[in-house]
Order: C-alpha cells, then structure tokens, then sequence
C-alpha cells in the first residue's frame, strides 16, 4: 500500500461461515474423542481397584469418576501414580503413553475453551486462539485433526491393551 493509499478488506461472510461450520465438525471430533478416552482411562482405572468386581468397578466410577470435580486431567494425574506405583505397572515403560494422553488433553482443552478466528485476505484461515502459560495462536486445518486422530488411536490401543490384561 503506498503512503496515503488506502486497502479493503472485503471479507467473504459466505466463506468464513462455511469455515465455521467447519471447524465446529472439528471440535466435535475432538472433544468426543477425547470423551472415548477419558472413559477408558475411568475402565482402567476402576478395574486396576475392583479387578474381577464388576459391579463395584461400575459402581466406582458412576459415583466418583464421573462427578464434575474428577477432570479429565485429575484422571490423567491418578492414572499416571497408578501406573508409576502399582505392579506389574510400575515395571513397564508407560512413558510415552502418559505424554500422549497428556497432549489429547492440552488439545482438547484448547478446542473446548478456545476462540476461533478468521485470517487471510478473504477469511480463509481458521485460527484458534487460546491461553496455555501466555496466549496463543495456532492454525487448524485437516492436518490437525488427522494427526489428533491418529494419536488418540494410539492412546486407545494402549489403553484397551491394559483393560484386556485386567479381564
């Protein structure tokens, strides 16, 4: 722009609310996948304390698990001192299976709690802001949600490989 000019910016409605809705898709994919697993962390968690008991597990989880107080980062923290301090647990490397969850979480939380913006001459970028330590910003697009996906599959198999050895 030269000095003294002027720029427009006509922002295409049209193209940011077909942006909208697509990111709403991809915060739907992301919090009810992380949803999927958060209860498999609630299965882990009551059938390492109630084993063969599956009523007291049920019970466990319905009573406590479940309540608004237990986040999902709370979850996160039990289920790390479980794996870090019960056996045969404690004898495996969870390492990379705790930073996962760790991440589904810091992802999802910024999904659920974020703001979403448009950027790009005509509106075309879809950018979430949101605060972790200071604000930020961060572009979505398909790339950040097949990688999500594919991470909470990863998660889902470790997970379920744990539950399959507690039945």
């Amino acid at each position: 722009i030269p000095p003294g000019g002027t720029y427009k910016f006509e922002p295409d409605f049209g193209r940011i609310f077909q942006q909208d809705e697509i990111f709403q898709n991809w915060r739907g994919h992301i919090i009810n996948n992380s949803l999927f697993i958060e209860e498999q962390i609630d299965e882990v968690i009551s059938k390492i304390f109630f084993k063969e008991n599956n009523e007291k597990s049920a019970q466990f989880r319905s009573i406590l698990l479940s309540r608004e107080f237990f986040t999902f980062m709370n979850k996160w923290k039990v289920l790390r001192d479980m794996l870090n301090s019960i056996s045969p647990y404690k004898e495996r490397d969870y390492k990379q299976l705790k930073t996962d969850l760790l991440e589904i979480i810091n992802i999802r939380d910024k999904f659920a709690h974020g703001k979403v913006t448009h950027l790009g001459d005509k509106g075309e970028k879809i950018i979430l802001e949101y605060f972790s330590g200071e604000p930020k910003k961060e572009e979505v697009n398909e790339n950040t949600i097949k990688d999500f996906i594919e991470l909470v599959k990863k998660c889902r198999d470790e997970l379920r490989k744990i539950t399959d050895e507690l039945k």
